[in-house]
């Protein structure tokens, strides 16, 4: 198993606690499948999925220090490729890429394998197929349809205003900016903002398919300490809206952006407390547009209401809705299991975990490897618990009934796959990975941006 028994090293944040010592089992509504890695835990690095083989199916791409493994659902491992990972320097980042590089109908996965090299391998076999040097050192990549040919590009970043873009077959630079306004702990990202056809960088500023600058607003310097952004249809149509989380203190706003205007800039409701990490989602279906989730930085504002566990930490999320106006905020620990950390959760995404008409949040606990949860954005309700160390939390629709299942990387190396058994109520509709900009962002996330 490539060593993997070996290691005793386990995932924390840099405030890790201990994990509480009783946690609620399953519920019956929910199917369970679970398989270890046959490579090294990743204590950096991360996962995403992708039809690596044509077959349908999607298959889980996994990194970790010195190995990248691909491995079908039910885990049995396609591949697992050993060689040197350069990671993006925060948390649960993939640092990879997958798709058709290089136009020839099949797919191929790359990586870093250095701050100036991109690694290609066959996606269906893992053998080595080729490099692309870079023209100087970079934090992160993402693959791109700049030039209308498919996914045969790739983006990349240098820092937080300064990116560029290469052909993947070849690395021939197509071109480079320094317009860029990115977020201070999250990788760029890319999806058709435009409905051109072809992919935009997102961020507090927008680049265009062909390098230049597409907005004429301008967030001025709050791009520096922005903490988190997710691409959504926050307004039925394109373009697409960038949502964005200022961390700014009682100055924090939550920015909700396009290629044409500032749709609206939220000051948060607490008087201090950042939105911190965002998300967005149909919470409410009699409302018009998406609503946006902010979790709230829990404990660098006023909102705690108290200097020891477990309020010390404790997040008090809102809602907003289209127009940015507060629809709800609450309290965590108003609502959270009796074991589960008083610090809250995090890894926060929206999910279709049961089917109906309104979107939920999938999360894990906060600042240790802990349980997962489903939660009700607008309450704060814990609808579904998943006891575990996980490490990681990812939500992705793998059996193709448009429900999402919820995927954990737990401490010890382990896959689990959380599926909804009840019975789905909704009639079949396109499955969410028929969403470009959800396809791109399930592959470039990380922590502070799932």
């Amino acid at each position: 198993m490539l060593g993997r028994w070996l290691l005793l090293c386990v995932f924390e944040s840099a405030f890790a606690l201990p994990i509480a010592p009783a946690q609620e089992p399953l519920s019956e509504g929910v199917d369970l499948r679970e398989f270890p890695l046959a490579q090294p835990i990743p204590e950096k690095g991360g996962l995403f999925v992708h039809d690596l083989d044509g077959d349908g199916q999607l298959d889980f791409v996994v990194t970790s220090p010195g190995h990248i493994g691909a491995y079908d659902q039910s885990g049995t491992p396609k591949w697992v490729y050993r060689g040197e990972v350069f990671f993006w320097p925060f948390s649960a980042h993939p640092c990879a890429i997958a798709g058709d590089l290089d136009g020839d109908g099949e797919q191929e996965v790359a990586y870093l394998s250095g701050p100036q090299r991109v690694a290609i391998l066959d996606a269906e076999t893992g053998e080595g197929d080729g490099e692309v040097q870079l023209p100087k050192p970079i934090q992160a990549m993402a693959i791109a349809d700049l030039r209308g040919l498919g996914d045969r590009d790739i983006l990349l970043q240098y820092d937080q205003t300064h990116i560029a873009a290469i052909r993947a077959d070849t690395g021939e630079l197509l071109w480079e900016t320094d317009e860029y306004r990115g977020i201070e702990h999250s990788p760029f990202r890319a999806a058709d903002l435009d409905g051109d056809g072809r992919d935009e960088v997102a961020g507090a500023s927008l680049i265009d398919d062909d390098g230049h600058r597409m907005n004429a607003w301008d967030l001025g310097g709050a791009y520096l300490n922005m903490d988190s952004f997710v691409i959504a249809d926050v307004i039925p149509g394109y373009p697409l809206e960038i949502v964005l989380a200022e961390q700014r203190g009682a100055n924090s706003h939550t920015d909700v952006v396009n290629a044409n205007e500032i749709v609206y800039r939220s000051l948060n409701p607490w008087n201090w407390e950042d939105p911190d990490k965002v998300t967005a989602g149909d919470f409410d279906p009699d409302r018009p547009g998406l609503e946006v989730f902010n979790r709230s930085s829990g404990g660098d504002g006023t909102a705690p209401r108290g200097d020891e566990e477990p309020f010390v930490n404790e997040e008090a999320p809102w809602v907003l809705d289209a127009s940015g106006e507060t629809i709800a905020k609450y309290y965590i620990n108003d609502h959270k299991p009796e074991w589960w950390t008083g610090h809250g959760i995090e890894g926060v995404s929206r999910i279709d975990w049961d089917g109906d008409a309104a979107d939920e949040l999938v999360a894990k606990e906060r600042h240790r490897n802990g349980a997962g949860a489903i939660v009700a954005p607008l309450t704060g309700r814990f609808v579904e618990v998943f006891p575990g160390k996980a490490m990681l939390i990812y939500a992705v629709d793998l059996a193709g009934d448009s429900r999402e299942e919820v995927v954990t990387l737990d401490e010890g190396g382990t896959i689990r796959i959380h599926s909804n058994a009840r019975p789905n109520p909704h009639p079949e509709r396109p499955h969410p990975r028929s969403q470009q900009h959800y396809r791109r962002q399930k592959q470039n996330w990380n922590y502070y941006s799932p």
